[in-house]
C-alpha cells in the first residue's frame, strides 16, 4: 500500500470510528489545456451525524425544547465543569447537528477564571415567553423565546451581577436535525445587568 492509499485508509477508518459515514460522488471533469478529457476523481462527503439526545425527553413541544436548551446553556458550574464550554455541550442535546459543530468556540469565556477563583455557578431562572406565537399545527419550523435571570453565585457569599436576557430559539422538526423539535439557531439579547 503506497502513502496516498494509507492516508485514504486512515481517513476512512477515522470517519468510521467517529460514526461518520462517507459517500463518494463524482466531480465534473475539469477542462484541460490540450483539449483532451480528464478522468473524474471521486469526492468524499461526510454525512451529518445525528445530534445527541436527552434520555426520556420526547422533543414534541418546541417551547419545552427551547426552555431546556436555554437552561442547559446557562448551567455553567465551576465545581463540576472542567471548562466553560461544558454547558454548551449539554445544551447540544436539544440542538441540531449544525450547532453541535460550533462547540469549540464556547470554551472561550473571559469570565471563567473569575468564576473558578470563587467556585461559582450560575443559578439561572428560565421561563417561557408568551409573546411568541406558536407554530402552526403540522408545521416544521417554530420560534420561541425564554427570558433568563442568571446570577453568578460563589463560595463565601460571592455574587456577580445578575444577567437578564431573552434567548430566541429558531427550531425545526424532524429530518437531518434530529428526532422531534431541535434548536437550529439562537440569539441572546441582553436585557441588562443588576
Amino acid at each position: 500500500m503506497n502513502a496516498p492509499q494509507r492516508v485514504a485508509a486512515a481517513v476512512m477508518m477515522a470517519l468510521a470510528v467517529t460514526g461518520c459515514a462517507a459517500k463518494t460522488e463524482p466531480t465534473p471533469p475539469e477542462p484541460s489545456a490540450g483539449g483532451g478529457s480528464s478522468v473524474p476523481v471521486p469526492t468524499i462527503v461526510a454525512v451529518p451525524v445525528p445530534p445527541p439526545t436527552q434520555p426520556g425527553f420526547w422533543y414534541v413541544d418546541p417551547g419545552q425544547v427551547c426552555q431546556r436548551f436555554v437552561m442547559s446553556l446557562y448551567s455553567a458550574d465551576t465545581r463540576r465543569d472542567a471548562r466553560p464550554g461544558d454547558a454548551y455541550r449539554r445544551a447540544m442535546r436539544f440542538a441540531s447537528g449544525t450547532l453541535v459543530g460550533q462547540s469549540a468556540a464556547a470554551d472561550h469565556d473571559g469570565r471563567w477564571a473569575t468564576w473558578t477563583a470563587h467556585r461559582a455557578y450560575i443559578q439561572a431562572l428560565v421561563t417561557p415567553f408568551a409573546d411568541v406565537p406558536p407554530a402552526a399545527a403540522g408545521g416544521i419550523t417554530a420560534r420561541r423565546a425564554c427570558p433568563v435571570n442568571a446570577p453568578q453565585v460563589g463560595e463565601r457569599g460571592w455574587r456577580s451581577r445578575t444577567e437578564h436576557s431573552v434567548v430566541y430559539c429558531d427550531l425545526r422538526r424532524g429530518g437531518a436535525v434530529g428526532p422531534g423539535w431541535r434548536v437550529t439557531s439562537y440569539e441572546i439579547r441582553l436585557a441588562g445587568l443588576r
